[in-house]
């Protein structure tokens, strides 16, 4: 059958997917770029890592999930992977970004049109392709799939998360980050970033709705603990930057 009108029109409207440019030059400018930024935006930056770091995952590859509640969570990634992680990256960002700021290809981020379903399952198969066929390789996603405020009730996540885990290969680490920031004790804030244990996809549940509403819960209940772990005046914490 041959193609109609509105079939037509609306191949004309897609958005081409913009890939990622892996470069070892940017990123690392970037790193030091950003942790100028923090220095003059935190006090501190402080670290909790459950996961681990450099050689320890040269044979694994990792999607990190978290809550996505300031500016910041877009370029905390490349602190923790440049200083900490050394893994090659990817990361999830809406296709006008990556459209008006080309140089975003090349800190790992690839376009996501969610205007588009079609077009956003391919982003999210893109995502599953690259964790599973390499090691050293991570991918950055939150969920809530806008920034949404600390202090009211979370936004429902995006089901599209669900729909990845079951498809990812053992050698493919879950891992929860969680960032809080705070000025409870001095005139700047203090950041804390939270890289959890990998937890175990087939304990999450049976269908991508039940995965989905499992990782929201868990993320919630770390970062209320993350909260309060933050608390005191001299927390437990390692410092990054």
């Amino acid at each position: 059958m041959p193609p109609t009108p509105a079939d037509k029109a609306a191949a004309a409207a897609a958005r081409p997917f913009i890939d990622a440019i892996d470069s070892r030059i940017v990123p690392e400018f970037f790193y030091y770029v950003t942790r100028f930024l923090a220095r003059r935006t935190f006090r501190r930056v402080w670290l909790q890592n459950d996961y681990g770091s450099g050689k320890a995952l040269q044979n694994r590859s990792t999607l990190f999930i978290g809550n996505h509640n300031a500016w910041w969570d877009a370029l905390t990634p490349l602190l923790l992977n440049q200083k900490l992680l050394r893994q090659t990256p990817r990361a999830v960002m809406e296709w006008e970004q990556v459209d008006r700021y080309p140089f975003f290809r090349r800190i790992g981020c690839y376009s996501i049109d969610r205007k588009d379903p079609r077009s956003a399952l391919g982003s999210l198969r893109y995502g599953i392709d690259w964790l599973n066929n390499g090691t050293a390789r991570n991918l950055w996603l939150y969920p809530e799939g806008k920034i949404t405020n600390p202090v009211l009730p979370d936004s429902p996540f995006e089901s599209g998360v669900g729909w990845m885990l079951p498809q990812l290969d053992s050698h493919v680490d879950l891992v929860p980050i969680i960032q809080h920031h705070h000025m409870m004790h001095h005139p700047k804030p203090d950041l804390f970033l939270w890289l959890g244990t990998p937890l175990k996809p087939d304990t999450l549940g049976s269908n991508k709705k039940e995965i989905t509403a499992s990782l929201q819960r868990h993320i919630t209940s770390m970062k209320l603990t993350l909260a309060e772990k933050a608390a005191p005046k001299e927390p437990d914490f390692r410092r990054l930057v």
